[in-house]
């Protein structure tokens, strides 16, 4: 009876905790499909009509160009977590097998620059990248969003390279095999689910930075999707609190569909391991 009760208790908190972690998303897709007006209705209405909510994608869409905002932040993240991977994988591999005096303490060093929060570093970065010419341009953007996700991508890799056996990596040496030719051949294909790992975390992170965008970009056509939703609150007068919550239902989207494509290969991942 007590486990009964238990499980049952258990089940109830996953419950509550999970009704309230999909609350926001509700609530602003709810206030999506609405018009201003309606937003201020007391007791709230969940009256809506098709014809606003097309009105107001339509509005965020072409209008307020959105499509543009959205191609910025795609080609931003997917080049940053690629250039991340690519660098992070081998440095991964290469504290993981190649012990060499000092390497845990290199390991560590590394890890900690992640532990800085973007905001301690953004006016440096701006200045270097002002220096640099790199201002208003998809490079002053990635660079430093591989600063950032590299630390994380080499220690997540040099996690579940320690837990591949060095045996593997002998065995196809011994059968002619160069240690770039191991990694590339033998070992990507069973670290495949911690790159995912590595690459979603990386995803997440970049596409809701804000603060960095804010110091380096300042035109429109450069901005990514954060920065145009920021420029709703800020810019339009009165706030249009229909189309600023419907900017953030096609924000949270994208890494939502990702997440949920990748969850699979995410979870085997953080408990590979644990299985092996």
């Amino acid at each position: 009876m007590t486990r009964i009760v238990a499980r049952v208790v258990s089940y109830l908190l996953l419950v509550f905790i999970g009704l309230v972690g999909i609350a926001p998303f509700v609530y602003l897709l709810v206030l999506s499909f609405k018009a201003r007006i309606d937003i201020l209705d007391v007791p709230p209405s969940l009256r809506f009509e098709w014809a606003q909510i097309r009105e107001n994608y339509d509005v965020v869409i072409h209008e307020k160009q959105y499509l543009t905002f959205l191609r910025n932040s795609v080609f931003v993240t997917g080049v940053s977590t690629a250039v991340a991977l690519l660098l992070g994988v081998p440095a991964g591999y290469a504290f993981s097998r190649l012990r060499f005096r000092g390497s845990e303490t290199w390991a560590s060093t590394i890890l900690s620059f992640r532990f800085m929060p973007p905001v301690a570093v953004a006016i440096p970065i701006f200045l270097l990248i002002r220096h640099a010419g790199l201002t208003n341009s998809y490079a002053g953007l990635i660079l430093p969003y591989v600063a950032f996700s590299l630390p994380l991508v080499i220690w997540i890799m040099i996690g579940f390279f320690d837990e591949i056996p060095a045996e593997i990596d002998e065995a196809a040496m011994v059968d002619g095999l160069t240690r770039p030719q191991v990694l590339l051949r033998v070992l990507l294909p069973l670290a495949r689910p911690g790159m995912l790992v590595a690459a979603t975390f990386g995803v997440i992170f970049i596409w809701n930075e804000f603060l960095v965008g804010l110091y380096v970009v300042n035109t429109p056509d450069r901005e990514t999707v954060p920065l145009a939703a920021a420029s709703l609150l800020t810019v339009e007068s009165p706030i249009e609190w229909n189309i600023a919550a419907t900017v953030g239902v096609l924000t949270v989207i994208p890494t939502l569909v990702f997440t949920m494509v990748v969850q699979r290969y995410i979870v085997r991942g953080i408990t590979a391991g644990a299985v092996r």
